[in-house]
């Protein structure tokens, strides 16, 4: 993991793993301007792949604003132009009523819980609407 919560270093920090097939990327913290200069190249970085399946983990992020809804938006844009699949882990009451007020949580699959596999070998944990472009 990268960067820490503290007075010493930024307050937000990101990531990566893959598990079922999808690459994980889990988003601890403040998602803010600089989370968003920061973290920005990582996640492009991240959803360069083709048909690239990507879970955003927003559980840990305590604060939300429009640099980060940017970030979130961001890279939706670039997988649906690449044929890939993003789904949000809905994250605190706040950071869904952000999404929610800024008219954006249609435009995402929301989730649960980051996908594991069921005794029937499906993914566990999906609801929410269609990906919309």
């Amino acid at each position: 993991m990268r960067g820490h919560m503290g007075a010493d270093g930024p307050a937000f920090a990101m990531r990566e793993r893959v598990a079922c097939g999808a690459i994980i990327i889990e988003l601890h913290g403040e998602l803010d301007i600089l989370a968003e200069s920061e973290l920005g190249p990582r996640m492009d970085a991240l959803t360069e792949r083709c048909r690239a399946d990507i879970v955003i983990d927003l559980r840990r992020v305590t604060f939300l604003d429009a640099s980060g809804l940017r970030l979130l938006l961001r890279a939706r844009h670039r997988l649906l132009a690449r044929g890939g699949r993003l789904r949000i882990v809905r994250g605190v009451p706040r950071v869904a009523k952000v999404m929610r007020v800024a008219g954006v949580e249609g435009g995402f699959t929301l989730v649960d819980t980051v996908p594991v596999p069921s005794a029937r070998g499906e993914e566990a944990g999906e609801r929410g609407g269609s990906v919309s472009a």
